[in-house]
């Protein structure tokens, strides 16, 4: 630990027991944690709005992180490293208007410098940008730094660059669009969306039906439920094969445009046992009385005399046994769980109440067939998603992950957005990541 954080722990520490968030956020204000100082005002601000204390010490502890942050950019900015100066600069001025405020004095000064240089590099960037291939890497450069754009007053200046950038975008979405054909799905979807996001809407055309996914889902179900008292279970049943189903619909295996149903095989197998018996509990103890004295008739003696005390008391035996499986055939990929739960237990119950021998009533501590019911069918429901996903996963992040022209590389990247050659492919026709596709228009 180092000795900077040994003290912020010790600070932490020592206002941990005090309950005035003003109090915290003051104490970490002279500690120079300005930061965790804002959260403490912002907290006291939420349960006491017209706190003036706090609005004040919220004022102050946000000029003083403008004022670091500017200090950092202009450190980054001397050491040429002109892009975290401004990322950096891009926050301050994010946050100054989240906060809505305004910088004044010599914070105000330090900002319209570096704000002068920040201008000069995002004019270099942009005309850069501007003269690669790929337009959606200018766009992702506005995305990033709006702010400074907006308070440098760029946009007009930016704005010269559009027409080459709509022209390439044009044909990028001219490119995709021929490749929009048969099986090609998700391409369709993708190509529609990107080509209006640059104002060339397209209204493209594929096979009606997706042949690889299922526009539903058909549940054969074999149902042995043999309860007497845990009847309740056959509601929760009912509400975990609407949970499989809801999985499914809100699967990628499912679209309305599917070709075909997903026959989902379902067994459960429910037993509860439950057998009662009744006996007479005996307990003894023990009172002193007064009788008559043998050896002196006019006198009386004290003598211990045992009673017995008997109740009836009723045994339960109980015995639960739970197995639910699934089976399914998934895209030629055979999937399968299962989950059980297997119980048994032994109680006891008597309406006895005497108090000499610390004898109460006690009620029969039954299994709670309900939990132990749901944590089978919760297990199930969770490996069930599991299954769709993996299966998906394999289907399209396989060896085919390459063909169909995008239309694989865009299946994978739903599910697994960090896949390299989901991103390679992005990187190489677009100058950006999925990721940042997704950022710029929602895919």
């Amino acid at each position: 630990m180092t000795k900077n954080t040994a003290i912020i722990c010790a600070l932490l520490l020592a206002i941990s027991g005090c309950k005035s968030l003003v109090y915290k956020g003051n104490k970490l204000y002279e500690a120079g944690m300005y930061r965790q100082a804002a959260e403490y005002y912002e907290q006291a601000l939420a349960e006491d709005p017209e706190d003036l204390e706090a609005k004040q010490g919220l004022t102050l502890a946000r000029d003083k992180l403008i004022d670091k942050g500017l200090i950092d950019v202009r450190m980054l900015r001397l050491a040429n490293n002109h892009t975290a100066a401004a990322n950096r600069l891009e926050e301050i001025v994010r946050n100054q208007a989240q906060w809505q405020v305004k910088p004044n004095g010599a914070i105000a000064n330090t900002q319209r410098e570096e704000l002068d240089y920040a201008r000069q590099w995002l004019q270099d960037e942009a005309r850069i940008l501007a003269t690669t291939p790929y337009p959606d890497r200018f766009k992702l450069f506005e995305y990033n730094y709006r702010y400074l754009i907006d308070n440098a007053q760029l946009s007009s200046i930016l704005s010269r660059y559009y027409e080459t950038l709509l022209s390439r975008a044009k044909q990028q979405c001219n490119k995709l669009s021929d490749r929009v054909k048969g099986q090609r799905h998700f391409l369709k979807s993708f190509t529609e969306q990107y080509c209006l996001a640059w104002q060339t809407p397209k209204k493209l055309s594929v096979d009606s039906k997706d042949q690889s996914r299922y526009d539903s889902m058909y549940i054969k179900e074999r149902v042995d439920l043999d309860l007497h008292y845990g009847n309740s279970i056959k509601g929760q049943y009912a509400t975990f094969v609407s949970s499989l189903n809801r999985a499914f619909n809100q699967s990628l295996w499912f679209s309305p445009n599917g070709s075909q149903d997903l026959i989902l095989e379902l067994d459960i197998d429910a037993d509860y046992y439950r057998a009662m018996n009744q006996f007479v509990q005996r307990k003894h103890y023990t009172l002193e009385v007064e009788k008559p004295d043998p050896s002196d008739p006019g006198k009386t003696h004290t003598v211990e005399e045992t009673k017995e005390f008997a109740y009836p008391v009723t045994i339960y035996d109980e015995k639960f046994d739970l197995d639910i499986s699934y089976k399914a055939s998934l895209s030629r990929r055979y999937i399968n769980g299962s989950a059980s739960e297997n119980k048994q237990n032994k109680t006891r119950s008597h309406q006895a109440d005497f108090e000499r021998l610390d004898i109460k009533p006690l009620q029969p501590n039954f299994l709670d067939l309900n939990s132990l019911s749901q944590n089978a069918f919760d297990k199930l429901t969770t490996k069930f998603i599991a299954d769709l996903d993996a299966t998906w996963e394999q289907h399209f992040c396989g060896h085919s992950l390459g063909t169909d022209q995008g239309e694989n590389i865009l299946r994978c990247a739903r599910l697994n957005p960090e896949n390299d050659f989901v991103n390679n492919w992005f990187t190489q026709n677009f100058g950006v990541t999925y990721a940042q596709m997704k950022t710029l228009y929602g895919i």
